[in-house]
């Protein structure tokens, strides 16, 4: 399986080139069969970014790219060599595996999918409706490059009537409650709702504060990987974050990520004791609470670092990433937060580990 996801990561970086320079790169593939996909990509991108608004152009190319760029050979075969002993040691290889994949963000279901797949696992995928276009065509190459997974993959729109032997969904926390209570005689990997946050000491760069905003700002700010809040020194002027943010101002032309902006912002208007600062498309609003709207990001003033970080690890069960410098051992660098690697498995459950457990 191996070689069939490196050959789909060179598909999806190679599909970058195309898509900019209009043309492909005719030395890359001896196979022209495999050239005919890029147009079709293509035009499923446009498709989508006019079907939802929330994936714009620049956040679907960002998820095709990311995926390019991590599914190597170099990458798969360092992250699968940490997991050998529980791939290689699992008796349940004919089980199926049922995946509720989410649609906050382009891709989202990708890393349950993959491992799955390279766990040797049959797989049932409940799509989103807010993205069901890309991923079966993905899935369509993968079949053409690698045959034996026709009989691997299968997509339902009512999981009901399916059979499956493990399940992995995602949701919000109405939802999650909901499959927790559905799938209770299966063994259950449930996500549900977490954010991340940021942790600045008042001396980083310029560079490491435009970092921080494409943490806030791509995918419109809805993954949990991306900053809904911010802990900052006290007296700290938050203006010196907000002045960076200019360079994703794109984001604009998503009119539901304004339509939250602006709802937002008069809401806060109105109440004048609710201390924000904002430009044309951001709100930086002061506030306790970990879990900020689409559009807003909380801030918080600390005295003593030594505090927070007792506070912030008591709060982890919350928490995606934190992106800081020299603050905890499982700190992220600023804009980094929306390039996990194979091995950053979200809300810290292996995946893989959970599919080597034993069933009857």
């Amino acid at each position: 399986m191996i070689k069939t996801f490196d050959k789909i990561g060179k598909i999806l970086r190679e599909f970058r080139k195309f898509y900019i320079n209009k043309k492909l790169n005719n030395s890359f593939f001896s196979n022209n069969e495999i050239k005919k996909f890029f147009p079709s990509i293509k035009k499923i991108i446009q498709r989508i970014s006019i079907n939802n608004s929330w994936f714009h152009m620049e956040d679907l190319l960002l998820s095709i790219d990311q995926w390019g760029k991590t599914l190597t050979r170099k990458n798969l075969e360092y992250w699968i060599d940490k997991q050998f002993y529980k791939i290689n040691n699992n008796k349940n290889k004919e089980k199926n595996v049922l995946v509720i994949m989410p649609g906050n963000i382009p891709l989202a279901g990708f890393h349950d999918f993959l491992c799955v797949i390279i766990s040797g696992y049959k797989i049932i995928i409940k799509l989103s409706q807010k993205d069901n276009l890309l991923f079966p065509f993905l899935c369509k190459i993968m079949k053409h490059i690698n045959p034996m997974l026709k009989d691997k993959i299968k997509f339902t729109e009512n999981f009901f009537k399916e059979k499956y032997d493990y399940v992995i969904a995602t949701g919000n926390n109405n939802t999650a409650r909901y499959f927790e209570y559905y799938f209770r005689e299966k063994p259950l990997l449930l996500r549900n709702n977490r954010t991340s946050i940021a942790i600045l000491q008042g001396d980083e760069k310029q560079e490491d504060l435009i970092f921080l905003n494409k943490d806030i700002l791509t995918y419109s700010g809805r993954g949990c990987r991306n900053i809904g809040k911010i802990f900052i020194p006290y007296k700290y002027n938050i203006s010196h974050i907000l002045d960076k943010s200019y360079l994703y101002k794109y984001i604009t032309r998503n009119k539901k990520y304004m339509d939250n902006y602006k709802y937002y912002l008069s809401i806060y208007n109105m109440n004048k004791k609710i201390c924000i600062k904002n430009n044309d498309f951001l709100i930086f609003k002061e506030d306790k609470n970990y879990f900020s709207p689409i559009s807003v990001v909380y801030y918080e003033y600390y005295k003593n670092l030594d505090k927070l970080r007792k506070n912030i690890i008591k709060n982890k069960k919350h928490l995606q990433c934190i992106v800081a410098k020299n603050f905890l051992e499982e700190e992220i660098c600023f804009g980094e937060a929306q390039l996990p690697k194979l091995e950053d498995y979200a809300d810290g459950i292996n995946t893989i580990q959970f599919l080597s457990r034993k069933i009857k």
